[in-house]
């Protein structure tokens, strides 16, 4: 369809119904809608079925109805009642029995995740524990579960493992990543704290920055040596900001910009690692590292039959 074509309450709609912001002027709106991975999904399906995208010589009359046909086909299942039957079907397969709250806790989330064919390590986890706003980490309630089934139009895991290329793609869109990254502080934090553990921010910065922030491995390996043993949620924002932002010979960096005092003293510490060893050497220092820290990742996760 064309989105230009529809009015800005119809393209609000639509947002919605993507878990996508709702607020902004039409034009940020159509943007945010075609940027995002499950409506490019949905219209490469639709142009596979020779449903035409309404950029044709269509009338606006024809157009309207084809916006108000997207709309209602994103909205909630026709046969809600049949879809939440299976959606609840699925969430008793892996729940667990002697949780207090109904909910898949640990073991659960880990034959879900194999039975999507993934494993419970992957980053897609973190772009549907986001779908479903689940609050605690190893935990998905069932209000949560279904909301997250429902924001992605899936009713079996057949339909969810359709949708984790979408979630990939998520991840790398870097608005929808962004939103990904600052949901992943809270829901991996303790909930009694308001810090992260250092240790687990520094697992989840591997997992995370990847293709983010060009010395993601120096950084890990700074954070390790010299930070206290907790990560603000200020850090933890910033850390993106600055891997996005920065260049990186870091020509960019501003020593009086309002960076966190650790992200300050790891710029000064490349900065003079850069100006020592030179650019491309340093470099080459971050590949070597990566892929050590990759081979010592697959030797980790090696299972050997005895």
């Amino acid at each position: 369809m064309d989105l230009s074509s529809m009015r800005v309450k119809e393209l609000a709609e639509i947002c919605r119904n993507f878990g996508l912001r709702t607020s902004g002027r039409k034009a940020e709106l159509v943007e945010r809608i075609q940027s995002n991975a499950m409506y490019q999904a949905d219209v490469a399906a639709m142009a596979k079925m020779g449903i035409s995208n309404g950029h044709g010589g269509s009338h606006s009359g024809s157009k309207r109805g084809s916006s108000s046909n997207y709309i209602s086909s994103n909205k909630k299942p026709r046969n809600e009642k049949e879809d939440s039957a299976a959606i609840d079907a699925v969430f008793a397969r892996f729940q667990d029995p002697e949780a207090e709250e109904a909910s898949i806790t640990d073991e659960g989330i880990l034959a879900l995740c194999d039975a999507l064919g993934i494993d419970a390590q992957d980053p897609v986890m973190l772009a549907l524990s986001c779908a479903m706003e689940s609050t605690t980490m190893g935990v998905y309630t069932h209000t949560e579960f279904r909301r997250g089934m429902l924001k992605l139009h899936c009713k079996s895991i057949e339909d969810l493992r359709a949708k984790l290329s979408a979630l990939r793609s998520q991840m790398r869109d870097r608005a929808e990543f962004s939103t990904i990254y600052s949901f992943t502080f809270g829901f991996s934090k303790d909930p009694t704290q308001k810090s992260l553990a250092l240790e687990l921010a520094v697992g989840l910065w591997d997992l995370l920055l990847p293709g983010h922030f060009q010395w993601r491995r120096h950084w890990l390996q700074y954070v390790r040596e010299n930070s206290r043993s907790v990560v603000s949620k200020d850090l933890w924002l910033q850390v993106l900001d600055f891997g996005l932002q920065i260049k990186p010979d870091l020509s960019n960096y501003d020593e009086n910009g309002a960076w966190p005092v650790l992200l300050d003293d790891f710029a000064a510490h490349m900065l003079e690692l850069i100006t020592k060893k030179g650019l491309q050497a340093v470099q080459q220092e971050e590949e070597t590292m990566s892929s050590e820290g990759d081979k010592a990742d697959d030797a980790e996760n090696m299972v050997v039959d005895e």
